[in-house]
C-alpha cells in the first residue's frame, strides 16, 4: 500500500474516531438542558405546600403563579388569585397539575409536584 493509501486511510479513521466521540455526549443531553424550567420569580425551592399552610418564603404565590402562566395549555379555569394563600382554590387547581402530570392527586405540592409545574410535564 502506497503512502497516500496509508495517509487517506489514517485520515478517515481518525475522523470517524472523532464522530464517534461526540455521539455519546449527543446521545445523553437531558431534556432539562432543552427546555428550560418556568418560573414565576417568588419562589425557587421545592419546599412542601399544603392546604392552609402560612409560607413566608412565598412559595403558594409561585405555585399560583406557574398554574396560571400555563393555563392556555391545561384543562384548569379560570385563573387563581396569586395572594399566596393555600385555598381551596389553589388545592382543586393543583390536584388537576397531578392529574395531568400522572402523581398522586392529593393537593400536596412536593419535589415531583414543583418538577411538573416548572417543567411543563402536565401540559
Amino acid at each position: 500500500m502506497g503512502t497516500r493509501k496509508r495517509v487517506l486511510l489514517l485520515s478517515a479513521a481518525v475522523a470517524l474516531a472523532g464522530c464517534l466521540a461526540v455521539v455519546p455526549a449527543i446521545a445523553t443531553t437531558s431534556p432539562a438542558t432543552v427546555h428550560p424550567a418556568y418560573s414565576c420569580g417568588y419562589y425557587n425551592g421545592d419546599g412542601p405546600v399544603r392546604a392552609g399552610g402560612t409560607y413566608p418564603d412565598k412559595r403558594v404565590a409561585e405555585v399560583q403563579c406557574l398554574i396560571n402562566e400555563n393555563t392556555s395549555w391545561t384543562s384548569y379555569n379560570p385563573p387563581l388569585p396569586v395572594n399566596g394563600i393555600a385555598d381551596r382554590a389553589t388545592v382543586r387547581a393543583l390536584i388537576t397539575v397531578q392529574n395531568h402530570a400522572g402523581l398522586a392527586s392529593d393537593g400536596i405540592v412536593g419535589p415531583e409536584t414543583w418538577h411538573a409545574l416548572r417543567t411543563g410535564v402536565w401540559w
